[in-house]
């Protein structure tokens, strides 16, 4: 309270042995009439690494299960996380091994080349294919959450910023979030994922590219979420039109994501909660 927006306040869960975790909860919607419901949805980078520790703040989270959507070479080259008593991994590539060859690669990371700017080239591609993946993460909080339910459930990619950033914007995006919140919470990747140096070389060898371009593909700039938020309205005229286009969604099927996701404030109590943007 006292702070003039939910974006203060960032949603960092400390799980060892994973980057970039956050609570997509806790965020106002943009008329003041509630917030999105915590503890239910986090997003993230690989669970590859995570340690036993991570693996009991997960249980202590109540995560049951963990959607990845990291395509065929990047499980092969990373790994899967570890089996985790009470978790289950659902495989959600959106790419198929074609997409990830080097050449495939350095045709669509151009876009990121360009900068902020080029980044909704991009994630147009991601949303054109993502679709089936995504309605799958939505019907399945639809059957088995509610709102007295204290289960949750990951989605993650590598770094946990482009697919994951997506869904993150459609989720807080149909829910009602301002377009500034949802550029700002997309932002805070740049706090929590990094890539060693050796690494980020090694990228830019395999795609014949320099090590800016690959530093840019890294990063998850505020004005890159604000006109991809701008280029979805233009395709599809909102978030709800592109999970009732690509999803295949009904408008039910949304409004029941809004009951679930949203906890309301009832008009007289709202400045006691969560102040408006």
């Amino acid at each position: 309270m006292g702070h003039p927006s939910g974006v203060t306040i960032p949603r960092w869960i400390d799980i060892e042995g994973v980057k970039n975790f956050r609570d997509l909860g806790g965020w106002p919607l943009k008329d003041g009439s509630g917030y999105i419901r915590e503890r239910i949805v986090f997003r993230c980078g690989h669970l590859v690494n995570i340690t036993a520790k991570g693996i009991r703040t997960l249980q202590h989270l109540n995560v049951t299960t963990a959607f990845d959507f990291r395509s065929d070479p990047e499980v092969d080259r990373e790994g899967v996380m570890p089996t985790i008593q009470g978790i289950i991994r659902v495989p959600s590539a959106m790419f198929t091994r074609d997409d990830y060859s080097p050449a495939a690669l350095a045709v669509r990371w151009k876009g990121y080349f360009e900068g902020p700017s080029g980044f909704p080239s991009v994630y147009k591609i991601i949303l054109e294919k993502a679709g089936p993946v995504y309605r799958n993460i939505f019907l399945h909080l639809l059957h088995h959450h509610s709102t007295l339910s204290t289960q949750s459930i990951i989605v993650h990619c590598t770094a946990g910023k482009d697919r994951t950033g997506l869904f993150g914007m459609l989720l807080l995006g149909v829910c009602g979030v301002d377009s500034e919140v949802i550029a700002q919470e997309y932002a805070l990747t740049n706090l929590g994922y990094w890539e060693p140096e050796e690494e980020l070389e090694a990228k830019a060898k395999v795609l014949n590219t320099s090590l800016e371009n690959v530093r840019v593909v890294t990063t998850a700039p505020y004005i890159a979420m604000k006109q991809t938020i701008l280029m979805v309205e233009e395709v599809y005229g909102s978030m709800e039109g592109y999970l009732i286009a690509e999803c295949k969604l009904t408008s039910q099927e949304i409004q029941g994501i809004r009951d679930l996701l949203v906890v309301p404030i009832p008009f007289e109590e709202r400045q006691l909660f969560r102040p408006r943007i």
